[in-house]
């Protein structure tokens, strides 16, 4: 068994270990530490990485992770867990939405990352290369941001590498919930820390369960119950796994964006079934002049909306899921 994975000890098997680890090579990062938990189970077997707070104010994800974090005991445990619940140090206290302070860019799009870039993509190239692609599998867990409400999902992409794409789905069909999505959201860059991980030929998937940056346990508790029905479906932590019905897939993500700054006056709500053409709310001026009708350019299923009325140009809307 490794005796870290990166900068992240690992203590002996059948042991426990929690701290603070950083990235000592780089003054910009080495100013903050992050949080982790490493788990050697009493038995071999592969290593299994949780990471959640990539967005700072999704705080489901980070509580879930903390209690997995505490709640894991090596005894029940084959192979290694390594839990990092926050990513975004710097952004947490600051309850910033989206972005990290440090650069103002969105840390999950910045992957892989580069080692001379701007602060977040200094992390993501030292987190893929130093940590994840030390593990086999990899789950990212988010959450509605501050300003989202939200219908629990996971995402995936699909590789071309057989037994990769395989593995994903056998995680994701683990989870506990509805909808799986398998396409980038339209308008959106890449650099997402599953998808680069899977990128290396490593199993990876976000799970998103919350919304409007609150701590509601029904959310939390769907979290630790996936990820540790996905450790028992792999043999990673003891127990049988229970036996759930797959996600219905959806091939694509429709992000729908503002032409106008203004107030939006959103008129459907997560989860809802919607049509190619159907009004979804309007745009208008402080005021109240109507600038813009919203439509759906697909039929699918409304996974999230932006409850914030504040909308920005170009400012995200909500998001409809595709069916295949």
């Amino acid at each position: 068994m490794a005796a870290s994975v990166g900068p992240i000890p690992v203590p002996a098997a059948g042991e426990k270990q929690s701290g603070y680890f950083t990235f000592a090579d780089d003054p910009g990062l080495a100013k903050y530490q992050w949080p982790f938990f490493s788990i050697a189970g009493a038995s071999p077997g592969p290593t299994f990485l949780v990471t959640a707070g990539i967005h700072a104010a999704e705080y489901t994800g980070i509580e879930a992770a903390i209690r997995l974090g505490r709640e894991i005991m090596p005894a029940d445990v084959s192979g290694t867990v390594v839990i990092i619940p926050l990513l975004n140090r710097p952004g947490f206290y600051e309850r910033c939405i989206y972005v990290n302070p440090e650069d103002n860019d969105n840390m999950n799009r910045v992957f892989p990352g580069r080692p001379d870039g701007t602060w977040s993509e200094r992390f993501a190239h030292h987190l893929l290369n130093e940590v994840v692609v030390r593990c086999d599998y990899a789950i990212d867990l988010h959450a509605g941001d501050m300003i989202e409400d939200l219908e629990p999902f996971v995402i995936y992409r699909e590789t071309g590498d057989t037994e990769v794409d395989r593995k994903a789905r056998r995680m994701i069909d683990s989870y506990g919930v509805a909808w799986a999505m398998k396409g980038l959201p339209t308008g959106e860059r890449p650099g997402t820390l599953y998808a680069a991980a899977a990128a290396r030929g490593i199993p990876a998937m976000i799970a998103e369960s919350g919304r409007c940056g609150l701590l509601e346990e029904e959310a939390v508790v769907r979290h630790v119950n996936g990820v540790k029905n996905i450790l028992r479906t792999l043999g990673i932590l003891r127990g049988a796994p229970v036996d759930l019905p797959p996600p219905h897939v959806l091939a694509h993500f429709e992000w729908l964006r503002s032409p106008h700054e203004g107030i939006f006056h959103c008129g459907v709500k997560v989860a809802e079934r919607v049509q190619a053409g159907q009004r979804l709310g309007e745009m208008v001026d402080l005021l109240g002049n109507r600038l813009a009708e919203i439509t759906a350019p697909v039929g699918g299923i409304v996974l999230f909306v932006v409850t914030s009325p504040a909308i920005k140009r170009d400012g995200l809307l909500l998001g409809i899921g595709v069916p295949e």
